[in-house]
C-alpha cells in the first residue's frame, strides 16, 4: 500500500496525478492541508463566522465538486464515492447511521475527526462546520432536494464520534441552540 486502499487504485491506474506542483484524483484538484491550519476557523465561537463557512464550503461543494463526483454514478455509487473520498483524505471514517430518501433525511457519524481531535477540550460547540457542508451538499444532490445539516455531537467536546443530523431546513428545531448557531432560517 501506497497511501490507503482509496488513493491507492487511482495510483495503480494512473488517476491520481501531481502535475505543475497541484495534485489531480479523477481530474478533480485537491490539496492536502494539514489540521493547524483548518483550526484557525474552527476555533471561531461566533456563529455568525461560522454560518458564513458553513454556507460557503456547501455552495462551493455543491457548485464545484459534486458534479464531478456524479459523472456516470448511479445515486448510490455517488453517494459512497463521495463520502468516500472524503474519508480517504483524512476526515474521519463516514457511517451512514440512518438514510430515508422518503423524507430525505439522514444521520451520518463521523469516527476519528482529526478537527474534533485536535480541538478536544478547547470548544464549547460543534466546530466541524466543513463537514457539515460537505454533508449537506452531498446528501442535498443525493435526495434531490435542499438539506441542511447540524452537528449533534462532536468530538472536541466528548470521548466518542461526531454526528451529523441532515433533514430539509423546516424540520430543524429552531428553538434549540444549536440549531440557531449553526443554521439560518433564511439562507
Amino acid at each position: 500500500m501506497v497511501l490507503n486502499n482509496f488513493f491507492d487504485k487511482f495510483i495503480f491506474t494512473s488517476q491520481l496525478k501531481f502535475k505543475d506542483y497541484n495534485f489531480f484524483v479523477l481530474d478533480i484538484p485537491f490539496v492536502i492541508v494539514p489540521v493547524d491550519i483548518l483550526l484557525g476557523l474552527s476555533e471561531f465561537d461566533d456563529p455568525a463566522v461560522n454560518k458564513a463557512v458553513y454556507y460557503a464550503f456547501k455552495k462551493s461543494t455543491q457548485k464545484q465538486l459534486i458534479p464531478k463526483f456524479k459523472v456516470g454514478a448511479t445515486k448510490p455509487k455517488f453517494l459512497e464515492l463521495a463520502q468516500t473520498f472524503f474519508a480517504a483524505s483524512g476526515w474521519g471514517m463516514h457511517r451512514n447511521v440512518e438514510v430515508d430518501e422518503v423524507n430525505h433525511r439522514a444521520i451520518v457519524v463521523v469516527s476519528n475527526s482529526p478537527l474534533g481531535k485536535a480541538m478536544q477540550g478547547k470548544v464549547k460547540h460543534p466546530i466541524d462546520h466543513y463537514m457539515r457542508a460537505v454533508l449537506a451538499a452531498i446528501f442535498s444532490e443525493y435526495f434531490e432536494t435542499s438539506v441542511e445539516c447540524v452537528e449533534s455531537e462532536c468530538l472536541a467536546l466528548h470521548p466518542g464520534d461526531c454526528s451529523f443530523i441532515l433533514k430539509p431546513l423546516t424540520e430543524f428545531d429552531f428553538t434549540k441552540e444549536e440549531t440557531q448557531r449553526q443554521l439560518s432560517l433564511n439562507e
